[in-house]
């Protein structure tokens, strides 16, 4: 279920994509929006968002989009047009995307809301546990580009003289015309006057919709984006209401936060472990010096696996623990050479252990052929793992240029090859 709604999602954004010379990315530092108001141009400042306030809509647009290719949907979306966000509550996504959102014991959706700033934050419930989720939860997905920029627009796009009708509400539309540089067709943006709804451009200086459909400040005033199309197909406002519609996100916890405690209680464990075993080894008499030097070489690892664990997941939480990159830091934070590493010296260790006990007795004992034949295995088994490591630097050798291919290979390998013919082969 959760992959077909990734899936359905990702169908429903590719108008977003389609229309990138439009849409606002706000890790593009090259595109700098400003406003022209009667003080003067004013540079786009976002306001902070904090997911867990009141959330309050304002007004509520009816919209329908239509594809070249068939697909088709009516549905709303909320806004806030003092602050500028834009909500969906689980029914709106679901008749965007055509399936129904899963609401369980174990995943309840509630709300999706994309602030000016471009994020989208989704309020959801997991195993009972009310979170909000920052960014779409989709691989190579960081930001929804739900909101048009001023500076694209006007640098991009020209009125053509003609005008529309839009919506049953009557709104007078002017079309603007560009052809896009990176596809070489042609999109149409439709704008009308309005005097109900007026965006303060010191507060949300930029535009508050959806699919680029909504208000924006543009030409000294608040205007309406009515209508938008392009080889795609065409999203078009049909109505416009006004509501007073709120809930509170006081009621969720940030994702961050939860995998932060998360975090904080596996490292604890961790490092208790990792102490206790560090005492043990300092215990060690002269006769077990042998043995502890080799438990020092494997908690040495093992504090190396700690740090690099530890590190990707404080880079995950500071990153704001983002869905869509859970493969790519669990990946950074575990790397196989090293458990490989682990189970390699824990072979030398028990070798070590063998070596001791046939020292105290004769060929005669019926426990010596025994032992001599699981020490031959072992020895086998490190030459096996001492090969695997030189796969894993062979790998990481092939994939300089990028770690997180390299990350994903090394991890196959390891799944699919020192697992079942390594690993799993007892001696």
């Amino acid at each position: 279920m959760k992959r077909l709604f990734l899936c359905c999602f990702c169908l429903g954004l590719s108008y977003i994509q389609a229309q990138n010379n439009l849409f606002f990315n706000p890790e593009e530092e090259a595109v700098k929006d400003t406003v022209h108001t009667p003080s003067g141009n004013l540079p786009v400042i976002f306001s902070d968002f904090n997911p867990n306030e009141r959330i309050t809509f304002d007004k509520k647009i009816t919209f329908s989009f239509n594809s070249n290719s068939g697909t088709s949907y009516t549905t709303s979306f909320l806004l806030n047009t003092n602050k500028g966000y834009m909500g969906m509550d689980k029914e709106m996504m679901e008749a965007m995307i055509g399936i129904e959102l899963p609401h369980n014991e174990n995943v309840k959706v509630y709300y999706r809301l994309t602030h000016t700033n471009g994020k989208t934050y989704y309020y959801i419930e997991l195993n009972g546990v009310k979170q909000v989720v920052n960014r779409l939860p989709m691989n190579e997905i960081t930001v929804d580009q739900t909101n048009m920029s001023v500076a694209k627009f006007n640098r991009n796009f020209s009125p053509t003289g003609n005008n529309l009708n839009v919506s049953s509400q009557n709104y007078n539309s002017q079309e603007y015309h560009n052809v896009s540089d990176a596809t070489g067709h042609e999109n149409f943006v439709y704008l009308s006057n309005q005097n109900e709804t007026q965006l303060n451009p010191n507060s949300n200086p930029k535009t508050a919709g959806f699919l680029g459909l909504g208000y924006i400040y543009n030409d000294n005033k608040t205007q309406l984006v009515t209508r938008i199309e392009n080889e795609k197909g065409s999203a078009e406002i049909e109505n416009i209401e006004n509501v007073s519609i709120r809930f509170d996100g006081s009621n969720y916890r940030k994702r961050e936060n939860i995998v932060a405690e998360d975090h904080e209680r596996v490292t604890n464990v961790k490092e208790d472990y990792l102490a206790k075993k560090q005492e043990n080894i300092n215990r060690a008499t002269h006769s077990e010096r042998t043995i502890a030097n080799k438990e020092q070489e494997i908690l040495n690892t093992e504090s190396v696996m700690e740090s690099k664990r530890k590190r990707a997941m404080n880079k995950y939480i500071e990153d704001g623990a983002p869905a869509e990159q859970n493969s790519r830091y669990a990946l950074e934070g575990f790397d196989p050479k090293d458990d490989i590493e682990v189970k390699k010296l824990e072979c030398e260790k028990r070798i070590l252990i063998i070596e001791k006990k046939l020292d105290r007795m004769t060929n005669r004992n019926p426990d010596f052929n025994k032992l001599q034949d699981e020490k031959a295995c072992l020895e086998t088994k490190i030459i096996d793992y001492k090969n695997a490591q030189e796969e894993m630097d062979q790998i990481q050798e092939r994939n300089t240029n990028d770690s997180h291919k390299a990350n994903v290979e090394k991890m196959n390998y390891y799944i699919s090859n020192v697992i079942p013919n390594i690993v799993a082969k007892r001696c």
